[in-house]
């Protein structure tokens, strides 16, 4: 082998090695989400407490991601393709941390919600959470495949998380607001939890977005150029802004 081929090789082999953090990353802020959502189902206290405790694991990865680009781009000066590939990692590692921590959020509102078991956590919101676990699977399989298709599916489908995202805040603050009306001392806690579910919907809705991110940038570390369009939304945009 001569020196270019072994330079070429070596290079190939450090962007493999990054390409295997990211999904490493995006199979750790999976896997978070997932675990966060079963422990509100069942009110879990350790495994909220186990969530939690996790969350740094990912800021070491995106910590790893950042620097290994910075040390490809400073030993082998990659050029448009390649730097492209190298930028896009980073910004997918940035979406990825943002995930694990709204499953870090999930988590701590758990713990809250634990002390509550009479409040009632909306029907549709363990659909949500199905939701927001795909589009994070599915934005993460194109990325393993290269796959432009199956990130504009991604992207095109997030309005499918506005609209469950509209419904469980519908549920939410209907409840909320006859409490409000009833105004006895007794349903201050379900006031209070029912806050913590409108943190928690809109958590999902903010994952929901970092995977659209994440498809975008896919997209253009494929094509070279970056999506012009708005992504298609859905639910009530009114409704999900008035709740933060």
């Amino acid at each position: 082998m001569n020196h270019g081929d072994h330079t070429v090789s070596s290079f190939d082999n450090d962007l493999a090695q990054l390409e295997r953090r990211v999904l490493e990353m995006g199979g750790l802020a999976e896997s978070q989400l997932q675990a966060a959502m079963t422990a509100l189902m069942k009110r879990d206290v350790d495994a909220a407490e186990k969530i939690i405790a996790r969350d740094p694991e990912l800021d070491e990865c995106e910590r790893k991601i950042e620097a290994s680009a910075l040390s490809i781009i400073a030993r082998r000066q990659p050029m448009a393709n390649d730097l492209r590939y190298v930028f896009g990692n980073v910004k997918i590692a940035g979406s990825l941390e943002r995930i694990g921590d709204y499953a870090k959020n999930i988590a701590k509102r758990t713990l809250i919600l634990a002390r509550h078991p009479n409040i009632e956590i909306p029907a549709d919101m363990a659909p949500l959470g199905v939701a927001a676990q795909r589009s994070i699977r599915d934005v993460m399989d194109s990325f393993t495949t290269r796959d432009a298709q199956k990130a504009e599916m991604v992207w095109q489908h997030d309005h499918e998380i506005d609209d469950l995202v509209a419904r469980v805040m519908r549920q939410v603050i209907s409840r909320m607001s006859q409490d409000m009306i009833k105004a006895a001392k007794k349903d201050a806690e379900e006031i209070e939890c029912s806050t913590h579910l409108l943190f928690m919907t809109k958590n999902l809705e903010r994952v929901g977005d970092h995977a659209t991110n994440i498809a975008e940038v896919i997209q253009f570390q494929l094509s070279g150029g970056w999506k012009t369009t708005q992504r298609p939304k859905g639910g009530d945009e009114n409704l999900q802004s008035a709740a933060g």
